[in-house]
């Protein structure tokens, strides 16, 4: 690009080239001694600005061109051209990448290099700060495409066209992030962590559908519960808050798009949005632009957290000198509440999308005089048992187990043998249904277990299975490997003890006379000869007689 100055140069050779360069024609000898005399140019420059003025007669032609050699021009040999190309492959354009000038130092000494695979002379080398600029030189798409993750990398990729909404409730798009405030127990007060939040966002209107608050991970119950929420009437939910809060945002919506994560993805979450109309659109792997919306509203949510005691700060620096554990202060239900409010907010707060309108306006307007936003013969508990976690078991004569948990049901007598569907809630242990016939059977639990979550029975049993474990560290284990010692060489002992001892009866006994030769006389074994008791002399009776 040329600078100000020599654009200013150009326009004030502009008026006198434009009055004598004709534009057709060869230039004739008094025009170029008549622009000399008005500009004191040379000859052979008259001329030469005469051609750039006849091919493109602009001030700027006129210009004076950039001094220095053509950016992307090198009198690097094409060899070492040639590697310094594949080491800024294999060195920089990497995850994560290092500093231009890290790169360069690593791929100077490795041209350089006596048993290195290129040994250039130091002559032929450019210096660091030719390398330096020789790696600025990349552009920023091919660096993104090899060294950022795909949000970074979205930014430098041509998004033609737009995933566009056709109406009301036609698409909502839904997503997970972990809210940037720790929160604590609602006993001790004391700091647990940071929750997920869940939002899904109608991409027409611009409303917040619905969202859910948990501190477990995204899971197949937990987009359930969100979907749910986006689908039914708010009002419930507020009373049990005990907020007062304009909520009027619920209906049956067309499309679901979400990423490519898991839970989205399951075989039981996919059919129950089928089950209820709703196709579930998965965006293809990678690329964050196709969630543009949904990714905007959770990075203005997130932001508003920052206003929040225990907001933990979107880096390193912001958190310095910073204890956020010990300033959390709010509980999961104050901080739903919270959150509930903060929607209200955005509802009500003018949108750019929508050309300065609220979200909350749009809807008003869409929805007025519509239809019914759902179904008249919703049935809501059908609804949330669909959504939730699902697997094939087998039914047993003792019913179903699920997680060393077994579950019954009379009706399930007639299906001994037979593979049904059962989705369980995992805040309770209590009871799971089994989708027979088209109905939820309520299956209650064989046995006592306590009122609790499934991650809590989860986390007391692996509580356990560490307290074996350390038992086992503490001695038990090296107890049992001397006791199973002991008890081979017990067997050792003994099949060697009948070893011999079978071997030495074998040596006992004579062989067998069919088919043998005579065998020699055996002496004569000299009889004990006994003396009646009335023949023993008195004092010595006892005694052997010689």
């Amino acid at each position: 690009m040329k600078s100000t100055e020599a654009l200013s140069s150009g326009a004030e050779l502009y008026p006198i080239f434009r009055k004598h360069v004709p534009l057709e024609g060869p230039l004739a000898k008094s025009t170029v001694a008549a622009i000399i005399a008005a500009t004191g140019l040379g000859e052979r420059q008259v001329r030469r600005l005469a051609v750039r003025f006849k091919a493109n007669p602009i001030a700027e032609s006129l210009a004076p061109a950039v001094r220095g050699p053509k950016v992307g021009s090198h009198r690097i040999s094409t060899d070492v051209k040639a590697a310094i190309d594949r080491l800024i492959v294999d060195l920089f354009l990497t995850k994560p990448a290092p500093t231009a000038a890290l790169a360069a130092s690593e791929i100077s000494g490795l041209l350089m290099a006596e048993d290195g695979e290129f040994r250039f002379a130091p002559e032929d080398i450019p210096s660091e700060r030719t390398l330096v600029r020789l790696i600025g030189e990349i552009s920023a798409p091919q660096r993104a495409r090899s060294s950022m993750g795909s949000k970074q990398r979205s930014a430098y990729e041509p998004h033609p066209g737009a995933y566009r909404s056709d109406g009301l409730l036609d698409l909502v798009q839904m997503d997970h992030t972990r809210a940037d405030v720790i929160l604590v127990d609602s006993i001790h007060r004391e700091e647990l962590g940071r929750p997920w939040v869940t939002l899904i966002i109608d991409v027409w209107t611009r409303v917040i559908l619905g969202f859910y608050v948990s501190f477990g991970d995204p899971s197949i119950f937990r987009c359930g519960r969100a979907v749910a929420n986006a689908l039914l009437p708010k009002e419930p939910l507020l009373a049990r808050l005990g907020i007062d809060v304009e909520y009027p945002m619920f209906g049956q919506f067309a499309r679901l798009h979400a990423d490519h994560a898991a839970p989205h993805r399951a075989e039981s979450f996919r059919r129950a949005c089928l089950a209820h109309g709703i196709d579930p659109d998965i965006r293809p792997r990678g690329p964050a632009h196709f969630g543009g919306h949904i990714e905007r509203l959770i990075g203005t949510m997130i932001g508003k957290m920052r206003l929040l005691p225990g907001a933990t700060g979107s880096n390193v620096t912001q958190r310095d000198g910073y204890d956020a554990g010990k300033a959390a202060a709010l509980t999961i239900a104050e901080f739903e509440r919270w959150l509930v409010c903060q929607i209200g907010i955005y509802h009500n707060t003018p949108h750019a999308g929508l050309g300065g309108q609220c979200p909350a306006q749009v809807w008003a307007r869409e929805t007025a005089g519509k239809t019914p936003l759902l179904p008249v013969s919703l049935d809501t508990e059908r609804l949330t048992r669909q959504f939730l976690p699902s697997t094939d078991l087998t039914v047993h004569s003792y019913g179903v187990q699920i997680r060393h948990r077994r579950y019954w049901h009379p009706e399930l007598a007639v299906r001994i043998g037979q593979k049904i569907t059962v989705h369980h809630d995992e805040r309770t242990l209590q009871e799971v249904y089994a989708h027979c016939d088209g109905v939820f059977l309520p299956l209650s639990v064989v046995g006592r277990y306590p009122d609790i979550t499934e991650p809590e029975w989860e986390a007391e049993r692996k509580r356990i299975r560490l307290v074996g474990a350390a038992y086992q560290a503490d001695g038990a284990k090296a107890a049992t490997a001397r006791y199973i010692q002991a008890a081979r060489r017990e067997v050792i002992t003994a099949v060697d003890r009948t070893s011999k001892a079978r071997l030495a009866r074998k040596r006992q006994e004579r062989e067998g006379v069919s088919h043998a030769d005579t065998l020699p006389a055996q002496p004569a074994v000299e009889r004990t000869q006994w003396q009646s008791v009335a023949e023993l002399p008195e004092d010595n009776w006892l005694q052997w007689r010689n």
